[in-house]
């Protein structure tokens, strides 16, 4: 494998696989894409390929790793439990890394073999959650537990109804819808 990472030739043959895995799976399921089909569509050879990644999958694990790490970093980045904690800006920074890959995102929520990214995003956020929280509540892990999943499987969920939907929602819309049910629960739908 290539290991100078910030040579930009690099960083451009990688985005252009990158760039044609995503192309091809609004086209077709992930497992009927080839090496030598992405290959052709990034317009490299499949030495090329091979000599930044071993296989499909491991351009999945990538882009997995790569949006775990954006969420991560967005997520450490609030008190959920502060009385100043601003659930809209939450949403709103979710919503940029969506919009910053938006063809990604949506290419992943349509493929039929990729759910099991969705549950590791979830699981992230909850296993965030236990970690930060745990500590600082007298509650029993069990019931905390109970709250994370709550939390993070709402935000996944909500997100993939998002683009299941016609999108006449915009984003900035689900995110004050998504901060009122956070601060307020389902009694902010009486407000609309």
């Amino acid at each position: 494998m290539i290991s100078n990472p910030t040579d930009r030739r690099v960083q451009r043959t990688q985005k252009n696989i990158r760039n044609a895995l995503i192309s091809l799976l609004s086209e077709k399921e992930l497992s009927q894409i080839t090496v030598k089909e992405l290959s052709d569509k990034a317009d490299i050879n499949r030495k090329t390929f091979y000599s930044y990644y071993s296989g499909i999958d491991d351009i999945l694990d990538k882009i997995e790793d790569e949006i775990v790490e954006k969420l991560l970093a967005i997520i450490r980045d609030y008190d959920f439990r502060s009385s100043d904690f601003d659930a809209y800006a939450l949403f709103c920074s979710l919503n940029q890394i969506i919009n910053d890959d938006f063809e990604l995102y949506r290419s992943l929520i349509f493929s039929n073999n990729y759910d099991f990214l969705l549950i590791k995003v979830k699981n992230t956020i909850k296993k965030t959650l236990l970690e930060r929280y745990a500590p600082k509540i007298n509650a029993q892990n069990n019931l905390l537990g109970l709250y994370a999943e709550y939390v993070a499987s709402g935000i996944v969920s909500m997100y993939i109804e998002w683009f299941h939907s016609d999108n006449s929602v915009s984003l900035e819309e689900l995110a004050k819808a998504a901060s009122d049910i956070t601060l307020f629960g389902f009694s902010s739908y009486r407000k609309l």
